[in-house]
This record gives C-alpha cells, sequence and structure tokens, in this order.
C-alpha cells in the first residue's frame, strides 16, 4: 500500500475532522441549546404538581365600615389562583354568588365588581396576607360578582373549597358584627 491511499482514507473532511467528530459537535450543541431553553420555559410555567388532598387553610373576617375583609391567615400548601373556588352564602346559607378566584382576580373597586380577590404578594397563589374583599351596595345589578342588591352582608358566610377535589379549605368564615 502506498502512502497515498494511506492518506486518502484518514481524511474525510478538508477540515481534518471525520464525519463522526462534525456530527458529536452539532449534537453537543443541539442538546445544550434544548437543556437551556428547557430550563428557562420551566423557571416560567413552574410546572406545580397539584396536591392530592385539599390544602388546610385558615381565613379571618374584619368589617371597616361597611366593608368586609376575609384574609387568608394560613393556607398550606399554597395553590394556584386556578383550583380555588369561593362561595358566599346568605343567611339561609344560600349561595348567594360564587366562582374561581380567577374571576376577581385584579379588580379595584369601582371597576365593577363588588367582590375582588387581592393578591398581595402578587404570587397567582392563595397564600397568607391574600383578601377577599365585598363591597356590599355596590356594583350593577345586571352583572356577576355584583352586591348591588345586597346592603349588608351581617350573617352571611364565605367558604373557599379546593376544585380538582372539591374538599373545602379550612371552615366556613361568618360576617358578624
Amino acid at each position: 500500500m502506498s502512502q497515498s491511499d494511506t492518506n486518502s482514507s484518514t481524511q474525510d473532511s478538508p477540515s481534518g475532522l471525520s464525519s463522526f467528530a462534525v456530527f458529536s459537535i452539532f449534537l453537543s450543541i443541539f442538546l445544550t441549546i434544548v437543556i437551556v431553553m428547557a430550563a428557562i420555559l420551566y423557571s416560567w410555567v413552574g410546572w406545580e404538581t397539584v396536591p392530592k388532598g385539599a390544602p388546610y387553610g385558615t381565613t379571618t373576617v374584619f368589617e371597616d365600615d361597611g366593608v368586609w375583609d376575609v384574609t387568608i391567615i394560613k393556607m398550606n400548601p399554597q395553590v394556584s389562583i386556578n383550583s380555588v373556588h369561593w362561595y358566599l352564602m346568605d343567611i339561609q346559607g344560600l349561595t348567594k354568588d360564587e366562582g374561581l378566584v380567577t374571576d376577581i382576580y385584579g379588580y379595584k373597586q369601582g371597576e365593577g365588581k363588588s367582590i375582588i380577590f387581592i393578591d398581595n404578594d402578587y404570587n397567582a397563589k392563595v397564600s397568607p396576607g391574600d383578601i377577599f374583599t365585598f363591597y356590599p351596595d355596590e356594583g350593577e345589578s345586571n352583572s356577576s360578582y355584583s352586591l348591588a342588591d345586597v346592603p349588608s352582608l351581617n350573617d352571611y358566610s364565605f367558604r373557599l373549597k379546593f376544585d380538582p377535589t372539591g374538599d373545602t379549605i379550612g371552615s366556613d368564615v361568618y360576617f358578624t358584627f
């Protein structure tokens, strides 16, 4: 075998790299990009796991000049606002109004809703320090989440439920003076 036959069989590319080496480099770069993009996506989305049972929570109610606040004292684990359903019940225990927390999230007084949720830590979860606020005798009577036809919430009650399981979170709180 001559010298020229040996050299031609070891040089597969003009740069001196074999096709396997070029493929390996491209594959390494591609995998690195995929891993970095997955890490960025994970940090944005979070892929939060849903607890198997209802979270444990406690709330307190406070009235100031006719406006009622239900404050979350404890919530373990903290859960997404997409998975919590709230209920406002009248004196007879019948549901006056209800909905997902996301339905009343981000509103302020005077924006057409008389029931709002204030996410004090801006984490999109029901967590300690967050507040449900009720403005009796306000809102548009033909819109949802309106208390325009309710002059007082005295003796009403409030309940939270965990949607994935239907379990009540903590116990009902009662609006009493």
